[in-house]
């Protein structure tokens, strides 16, 4: 009877992240030994920053299996190559630890909440709202920027009662859904437009559609997860995790706010809106970002009147507490590594590429959609995936009758909606470990959002074929 009540669900047996990472490198790295080594001929086109796949180019290559010293040096070389993200988290949690430990954000959260409480406004209703405020902040700018915020929605989700999947779901949800079905995702439909000699961003009212169902699917489904534990708390994947230190310490009547407060708050909203403003009108990317967090936590510091000595050693926290993150971010990124160093990335491309064209429109538009899905595991930049796939999916979208718009749409679904439940990917890592979730309970989660969320993206690809979109 013992042995039946003690036993483990499966789930409950999936080892730690970093374990299941490495485990994901020697896995990469067995195969570069057992598939055969190949790659396809590439050129520069002007007006992109790297080089494109030339279609029918595959050929094979001089084997380069990567042993045992390259697994391990695939780490720190992965480490590297994710630097700037590593350092926006690093220098944004520092930022966030100062602001924090004015209290002005625990106050204002909490005479928000109160006011959420006492105005009977419905619980769900804050959700829809953060939700749908995300994903407009992810239509413009990429997944990174919602990092740093992952605590403040971790926050309003344990303040309303709920838990760590409500507030990554809000976050990382809504941002994702933004981002994914965005028509003016540079690095992906931008990219894949000018691969496909289609004008930049054309075809954006059908892509603002999918944006929107796509956000209301996502905050219909962390609603129904949110209800379910609210009447149930046993039900909450998370209830055995530690929430010290990321919810409001005080009953929400004992929240006020102070002048200090205030300030702290704008500089707080400055450093959003500062973000969003460059990401979107002057170019900006992860380092000027980090920038900003670098500049708006040192001014909150000295405004609400820290000494010097106190905001450095408050920044020093910050970033020693990121530092778990950065290694997840390191040993995700050297999968990729391991693959393109044992020269098997672009062989799993023709391998899974070629058997498109016998398919018809519909499915045909479907099937690119999974394989580019499959393809963006191991390439998990959104421009590096356009550059290496699209060259291939451009001639094989006229083969199977669908136009080069609906091409680009497959694959725009295809390289982004995986972003929910894929390790590889370096922002999901990112706020998971800020949130303090272990990838197997958001997995519980997500793999049945990121199932939603694929058949809402084949019915619209059903249906952009009927339209000749």
């Amino acid at each position: 009877m013992d042995s039946k009540v003690n036993k483990k669900r499966w789930w409950e047996k999936i080892p730690h992240t970093y374990v299941i990472l490495f485990l994901m490198i020697v896995i990469a790295a067995v195969l570069t030994w057992v598939l055969p080594a190949g790659q396809f001929e590439r050129v520069d086109v002007e007006g992109l920053s790297r080089p494109v796949v030339v279609p029918g180019s595959y050929h094979t290559v001089e084997q380069s299996g990567v042993g045992i010293w390259g697994v391990f040096k695939s780490i720190p070389e992965g480490m590297v190559g994710a630097s700037s993200i590593i350092f926006l988290i690093m220098i944004s949690t520092a930022a966030f630890g100062i602001i924090t430990e004015t209290g002005a954000l625990e106050n204002g959260m909490g005479v928000l909440l109160n006011k959420v409480e006492t105005s009977k406004i419905p619980k769900t209703a804050v959700i829809w709202v953060i939700t749908f405020l995300f994903s407009a902040i992810g239509i413009i700018v990429g997944p990174e920027i919602q990092i740093p915020f992952t605590l403040i929605g971790v926050s309003i989700a344990l303040g309303l009662g709920f838990d760590l999947i409500v507030g990554l779901g809000m976050i990382m949800g809504g941002g994702y859904a933004g981002w994914n079905f965005s028509p003016i995702n540079a690095s992906i439909v931008g990219t894949a437009h000018e691969i496909t000699g289609l004008p930049i961003f054309s075809g954006m009212g059908f892509r603002f559609l999918t944006a929107f169902l796509a956000t209301a699917l996502v905050a219909t489904v962390v609603s129904i997860y949110a209800k379910r534990i609210e009447a149930n708390p046993d039900k909450s994947l998370v209830k055995d995790v530690s929430t010290e230190g990321l919810g409001l310490s005080k009953e929400l009547h004992e929240y006020k706010i102070e002048g200090k407060h205030i300030s702290v708050l704008v500089i707080l909203l400055g450093i959003f809106v500062a973000i969003i403003y460059g990401s979107s009108k002057l170019g900006w990317y992860l380092d000027e970002m980090s920038t900003v967090f670098l500049i708006g936590g040192l001014l909150a510091g000295f405004v609400y009147g820290f000494t010097t000595d106190e905001i450095i050693d408050l920044f020093i926290k910050g970033v020693s507490s990121a530092a778990s993150v950065a290694l997840i971010l390191g040993i995700a990124r050297g999968i990729q590594i391991t693959l393109e160093q044992g020269m098997i990335m672009d062989t799993i491309i023709n391998a899974l590429s070629a058997p498109l064209a016998n398919f018809g429109p519909t499915f045909g538009a479907i099937m690119m959609s999974i394989v580019t899905a499959i393809v963006h595991f191991f390439i998990p930049s959104g421009s590096g995936l356009a550059v290496s796939l699209m060259p291939v999916l451009s001639p094989l979208g006229t083969i199977v009758g669908v136009t080069q718009q609906t091409t680009v749409l497959a694959f725009q679904f295809g390289a982004t909606i995986p972003n929910y439940i894929f390790p590889t990917v370096g922002a999901t890592m990112a706020m998971l470990g800020i949130a303090r979730v272990p990838i197997d309970k958001w997995m519980k989660f997500a793999l049945k959002l990121t199932a939603l969320m694929f058949v809402l993206s084949w019915i619209l690809l059903a249906v952009a074929v009927i339209i000749g979109y």
